[in-house]
């Protein structure tokens, strides 16, 4: 199987065999027909009448996404069904990760964004990839994209799946723990594997990874994956991504509006212009506050609930803001409410107090389908427009309250 030089399907020249990393059982071909270069893999054996290859077929043609690898066609040889796909020269994220360590919180979004999309699309076709793990997972010109685990694949329906021992097996370190307890796959499986794929980046490594396979398969069934510490938005991502329940786990929907809302809150945080105005003392931190609290009233669409006493980490109490999906400037406001989040924690972290956690969570953060691409922009740029507003009117408010020169020494920036 996979010998150099020989013809898979009368077109395919078979070459060297791929790397360990995302491919797997991988060889690379030359199409003599198209005069490209491509990469077969071994699927699986056929079942009689050759019925997996044409169902393989009709599944491969309803996947077309930037984030997905494509499968050209599958060829049966042998008694195998082999997959046809684009040679992609990028590494796989196994590979990344061995050369250059964990990722920074704004590579590990990109990495988020591209999976989340790609599984979106899968599910919505009614699939399941069945194999997320880093070897799936390789860097291309375009971004990060999703080896389709074609062997793995099931129809997310009450068909039979179409799975086969001894080709395709979950990798220890990201399968879900329900797996384990024989459920069937689901697409929360593919997301629990991924929240285990974002934990690693972040830290290094997989986050039930033990001494050996039976210890790691018992951290997945019974253990807590390690804390994350304090990276906002992006851990309550991954979080609710490792949820041992695959009813309570996040969605691929859901879980991209909360990656959204990780990446406006990125940009609040590290933009310098917005900021800047919160770089004040610790005596203007309260009014700053005070004065976010009016500008927040001003959008008829908030609705606040009260606090709840939900402790993450320590002695640290949530404060929920629930937006109702009218227009992207709610989503603005948000980012002053990040500000003065991002303001009290450097200040309480340094006196040893509590740290009151605002989060904004929006009902939809999905513009409505009747706007246009130009409405999009045009709300978008709006919104970004009143915030800059806002933060100016904040900053002019607390610049006239602060301390004139001389006074208020002692006190701690924030």
């Amino acid at each position: 199987m996979g010998r150099p030089g020989w013809v898979l399907g009368g077109r395919y020249r078979v070459g060297n065999q791929l790397g360990h990393g995302g491919y797997g059982r991988v060889w690379e071909a030359y199409d003599e027909v198209l005069s490209r270069r491509v990469a077969v893999k071994a699927v699986g054996p056929t079942d009689p009448g050759a019925v997996l290859a044409e169902r393989f077929a009709r599944e491969v043609a309803r996947l077309d996404h930037p984030n997905l690898v494509t499968v050209y066609e599958l060829v049966e040889a042998d008694g195998v069904v082999w997959s046809v796909m684009p040679f992609v020269s990028g590494p796989s994220l196994t590979e990344y990760l061995a050369e250059n360590g964990r990722m920074s919180g704004e590579r590990v979004r990109e990495v988020a964004t591209a999976l989340l999309d790609a599984l979106a699309a899968l599910h919505e076709a009614g699939v399941v990839h069945g194999d997320v793990r880093p070897a799936n997972v390789l860097m291309a010109e375009g971004g990060w994209m999703l080896l389709p685990g074609v062997g793995a694949m099931a129809r997310d329906d009450d068909s039979d799946t179409i799975e086969h021992d001894g080709w395709t097996v979950a990798t220890a370190d990201y399968i879900a723990p329900e797996r384990l307890h024989g459920a069937p796959q689901a697409p929360s499986n593919d997301l629990f594997s991924l929240g285990a794929i974002l934990h690693e980046l972040v830290t290094g490594r997989p986050p039930f990874q033990r001494g050996d396979v039976w210890g790691t398969l018992a951290a997945v069934a019974r253990e807590e994956p390690p804390p994350l510490g304090h990276i906002g938005e992006l851990g309550r991502l991954i979080d609710g991504l490792l949820d041992k329940d695959p009813e309570r786990r996040l969605t691929a929907a859901q879980a991209r509006r909360v990656l959204d809302w990780a990446q406006e809150e990125a940009y609040a945080v590290s933009t310098p212009s917005m900021a800047t105005p919160w770089s004040a003392r610790r005596n203007t931190v309260g009014l700053a506050s005070l004065l976010l609290l009016p500008l927040l009233m001003l959008a008829a669409v908030l609705v606040w609930t009260a606090p709840r006493a939900h402790v993450a980490a320590g002695n640290v109490s949530d404060l929920f803001v629930s937006l109702l999906p009218w227009a992207l400037f709610t989503l603005g406001l948000c980012v002053l409410a990040v500000q003065v989040r991002a303001a009290l924690t450097r200040h309480r972290a340094r006196v040893k107090e509590p740290v009151p956690v605002w989060r904004c969570y929006a009902r939809s953060l999905a513009p409505p389908a009747r706007w246009t691409d130009e409405e999009r922009a045009r709300r978008r740029a709006a919104a970004e427009q009143a915030v800059n507003e806002a933060l100016l009117t904040v900053d002019r408010r607390v610049a006239s309250a602060s301390p004139g020169p001389g006074e208020g020494r002692g006190t701690t920036d924030v």
